[in-house]
């Protein structure tokens, strides 16, 4: 209970700090300039298998940015991802319930870029905290008759390639990413795709000290 109550309260920080940033008000003493950071956002749907569990579940991430380069072209980003997972479609495992933690850091960088567009290939490291219910269920040859509390910890590497778009005096960039895939220990993978919403942090400059 304690942890399902950890990540609603995940899911609506997530929520929140995405309504206040865009909803937030720009004064009209000062002139806006964006910085290098950013808020980095997503939604998504995946697929993960470890070492007992296996299920089809949503995703959100919620993370910081930060931009190098001359134009841009490379950012860091540490970030924490949430997600819970079912069984859903798949007959060949237990009746299961189970979340997700996993804190990683990513490298992306433009490797094509037109204007506001760019195809946008990630590298990274992850670590991934798993946890929930295994019930009965699955083929009768599984001979899966106990229920079992399980937690596990698992480790790795992650690739991704999607789409971006940033409009240069927007204060939003939009990604898609149709292919992003953690690789870990003890057999442990999650495939996903995501949309993103990296929300930039804005750098105030008053007005009338320009002036001067």
């Amino acid at each position: 209970m304690n942890n399902i109550h950890i990540d609603n309260k995940l899911k609506l920080l997530y929520l929140s700090l995405f309504v206040f940033l865009i909803m937030g008000s720009k004064s009209n003493a000062q002139e806006t300039e964006f910085k290098r950071t950013s808020v980095r956002t997503g939604l998504g749907v995946g697929y993960n298998d470890g070492k007992k569990e296996s299920g089809i579940g949503i995703l959100y991430s919620i993370g910081w940015q930060k931009s190098f380069g001359k134009k841009n072209r490379i950012r860091l980003n540490p970030n924490l991802m949430i997600g819970g997972f079912l069984p859903l479609g798949i007959t060949d495992t237990r009746d299961q319930f189970y979340r997700i933690t996993s804190i990683g850091v990513n490298l992306h960088c433009d490797l094509i870029k037109y204007k506001a567009v760019s195809i946008v290939i990630t590298g990274g490291s992850f670590l991934n905290y798993s946890r929930g219910l295994l019930g009965t269920g699955g083929w009768p040859e599984t001979n899966n008759n106990n229920s079992e509390y399980f937690r596990d910890l698992y480790f790795g590497g992650s690739i991704s390639i999607g789409l971006r778009i940033n409009p240069k005096n927007g204060k939003l960039a939009y990604e898609f990413r149709p292919f992003n895939i953690q690789v870990g220990n003890d057999d442990f993978i999650l495939g996903y795709f995501m949309f993103g919403v990296d929300i930039k942090i804005k750098q105030y400059r008053s007005a009338n000290k320009d002036q001067e």
